[in-house]
């Protein structure tokens, strides 16, 4: 796969139907040989026919959005350990919002998963996580109203460990407040309620 992906570059392959109509040319074309190459090598899915690269298909129009698309490169490289391609990309799949509140939740919690696994690698990691935590709950009800049900919603969870890792008990306590407001659940038998209880007890 890889040799075939190197061949493209060699060849001087044009820009690929699929960043042409996603618009994404000028960012595409701004990646050096080696960043286009990774998102070539990270553009894939899953057919009727198995595994294919989506950058390698004929492509005149399509019902995903930059952001989206984007956000699948930004995980794909997460799930193969590289954090720091996959924290360039969906930073940038960020700046390309296309106005659902949806796209943006998943976005956010692809980059709050990257920089929490960092968190003992990059000076900066919690910050960011933290700071793109309280970004994803901020559109947490607009999301749940595009999504038509409550999820479960990774960020609640990771902000009020984080705080109580901290010793940040009441910043942690609101956090859980909020979750049980919008009615998610952190996937535990106690759920928000049993946190808040533990929590309670570490500030006696």
């Amino acid at each position: 796969m890889f040799d075939k992906i190197t061949s493209l570059f060699q060849s001087g392959s044009a820009v690929p139907d699929l960043i042409a109509v996603l618009n994404l040319e000028e960012w595409y074309l701004d990646l050096s040989d080696k960043e286009r190459q990774k998102v070539h090598q990270y553009s894939t899915a899953f057919g009727t026919g198995g595994e294919v690269n989506l950058l390698e298909q004929s492509v005149s129009d399509t019902s995903q959005t930059a952001q989206e698309y984007l956000k699948g490169v930004g995980s794909t490289a997460a799930s193969e350990n590289d954090y720091e391609f996959a924290e360039q990309v969906l930073q940038t799949a960020l700046k390309f919002e296309d106005g659902s509140a949806t796209s943006t939740h998943f976005t956010y919690t692809e980059l709050i998963d990257v920089y929490y696994k960092q968190r003992d690698e990059w000076d900066d990691a919690i910050e960011k996580c933290i700071k793109y935590c309280k970004k994803d709950i901020e559109i947490a009800d607009e999301f749940v109203a595009e999504f038509g049900d409550v999820p479960r919603i990774p960020s609640f969870k990771r902000l009020a460990i984080i705080y109580e890792k901290q010793d940040q008990y009441e910043e942690a306590l609101n956090v859980c407040d909020q979750a049980l407001e919008i009615g998610t659940t952190d996937g535990t038998k106690g759920g928000f309620e049993g946190r808040k209880e533990r929590i309670r007890k570490k500030m006696d």
